[in-house]
């Protein structure tokens, strides 16, 4: 560029030598437009040479996830209304699910299966499909308003918090317009955890059927003022930086859920209590139906996994869920749901149930990027399985022809147990020795402990207790129970 300046100079002085040449022996009008031609072929000149030496534009990298396609979307709303229908039966079933006249917006924005690439994001598409999408709205529930992925509600408060965790990030990244535009100049604001509509914060289910429906009459609503609130949400959902501060805040409320402690007497070693990951021991079909009941109903679905966690350790004889037959929490907890009269679980969990057994067998083109890696690490599993079995049962026949007379040990192996041999004789007799406790190893077969030892049969007879498992994750090996089961001689 500093040689693109240099020429231009050069020019202008030449110019500007061709005019005081000219203003020697030419009148006023020929010095005139001798001037403006050199004005313009000096600025044409600068032109080319800065046309020439410009940079190109680098070109903007394409969006690492569907949902980050930037810019505001302002496209129509549909909004529908939602009435309880005239059948008395069907009218009896939708009451006791807590509905009620109103309205909605079904779901335009979604995670596609080529974003599911770690166990959260797989989680949520779970939930997502049985929720909505990021611009899904509901307002036909005793939720009173119910919006985004995972359908958060005025009424139980778990809106005012989603809300409140954006704007709060969208104000430290310097964002704070977007939250304005989208929610403030629409009349909804938060303070703390609780919702403000034009002004006014809404403490009370009354306040918040006012303000969202424009009475407190159950089933009744103002039809303008629904059509607002749900366009206003919906909305909200399909602008970029809103949808990715939805997966930030709902990929933190699947780590609280599958992380919280359970009122369970089974540990890990060096660990008091056990979490659903913990039951779970890395099976992500088992944490989604985990977190898609508790999605639905937070209570149920704690008092379901725990159900679920006392039938697995009837099948085991230590506390340790990383120690129990695998897959027998995963069984225990499907089979309690696609038997459960509660809700919809039978259905979510049928959905997942498919998913998990579809897995196995699909081609991997069909699968998404989670998925994939969850099915090379099932394959490796399982060979890595049949190995072992086979390594066993080379073993064991070995041993019954030895036993059989039918095969000569060899060399190695007679100096091997010769070895061992010399070095039980060699080992002292310390039966005698004051103070010493005897223990299982030591004393003869079939013999019990002292009484004044002061330790019990089945304490000296237990095994150690295997290390606790590494933390879960999307990388952590996940069991595969159904490779245990076929594998099996």
């Amino acid at each position: 560029m500093d040689g693109g300046r240099d020429d231009v100079q050069f020019v202008s002085s030449l110019n500007l030598m061709r005019i005081i040449f000219l203003l020697r022996q030419a009148s006023f009008q020929v010095v005139a437009v001798a001037a403006l031609v050199c004005v313009c072929s000096t600025m044409s000149h600068a032109a080319t040479r800065g046309a020439h030496h410009r940079h190109r534009t680098p070109r903007v990298a394409s969006p690492a996830y569907s949902w980050e396609n930037g810019g505001v979307d302002l496209s129509p709303v549909t909004v529908q209304a939602y009435l309880i229908p005239t059948t008395p039966t069907t009218a009896t079933f939708v009451r006791k699910m807590h509905v009620e006249n109103g309205a909605l917006s079904r779901g335009t924005h979604y995670m596609t299966r080529p974003d599911l690439r770690s166990r959260d994001l797989f989680i949520l598409q779970i939930t997502q499909s049985l929720e909505g999408g990021f611009d899904s709205v509901n307002m036909y529930d005793r939720g009173i308003l119910s919006w985004g992925l995972m359908q958060w509600t005025a009424w139980t408060g778990s809106l005012p918090r989603a809300l409140g965790y954006m704007k709060a990030r969208l104000a430290s990244t310097h964002r704070a317009r977007i939250w304005q535009k989208v929610f403030v100049d629409n009349g909804l604001d938060v303070e703390g955890n609780q919702l403000v509509a034009y002004g006014k914060p809404l403490a009370n289910e009354a306040d918040m059927r006012l303000a969202f429906r424009g009475t407190v009459k159950p089933g009744m609503y103002d039809p303008k003022l629904v059509t607002h609130w749900v366009t206003t949400m919906a909305r909200a959902g399909r602008q970029s930086d809103i949808a990715q501060l939805e997966i930030e805040y709902a990929s933190h409320v699947v780590d609280g859920v599958l992380t919280q402690r359970l009122d369970l007497p089974y540990h890990s070693p060096g660990r008091a209590g056990v979490t659903a990951a913990d039951l779970a021991s890395g099976d992500p079909y088992a944490e989604a139906l985990i977190f898609a009941l508790w999605t639905n109903n937070p209570r149920h679905a704690v008092a379901y996994v725990e159900a679920a966690a006392r039938a697995a350790r009837r099948l085991s004889t230590v506390d340790d869920p990383a120690l129990w037959r695998p897959g027998a929490f995963s069984d225990a907890l499907f089979r309690a749901c696609l038997t459960s009269r509660f809700g919809n679980w039978q259905a979510r969990a049928s959905m997942i149930a498919a998913k998990a057994s579809t897995v196995r067998t699909a081609s991997a083109g069909s699968l998404c990027p989670f998925e994939r890696d969850y099915q090379t690490l099932l394959a490796a599993r399982k060979v890595k399985r049949l190995e072992e079995l086979a390594s066993r049962r080379q073993m064991e026949k070995r041993a019954r022809l030895l036993a059989a007379g039918k095969l000569t040990p060899s060399p190695s192996s007679e100096r091997r147990g010769s070895r061992v041999a010399g070095r039980s004789q060699m080992k002292p007799d310390l039966s005698s020795v004051p103070g010493r406790v005897e223990t299982a190893q030591s004393r003869p077969e079939g013999s019990a402990l002292p009484a004044e030892s002061g330790i019990s049969a089945s304490t000296a007879a237990a095994p150690p207790k295997m290390p606790a498992l590494s933390p879960r994750s999307a990388g952590t090996i996940l069991q595969d129970r159904e490779s245990d089961r076929t594998a099996q001689p």
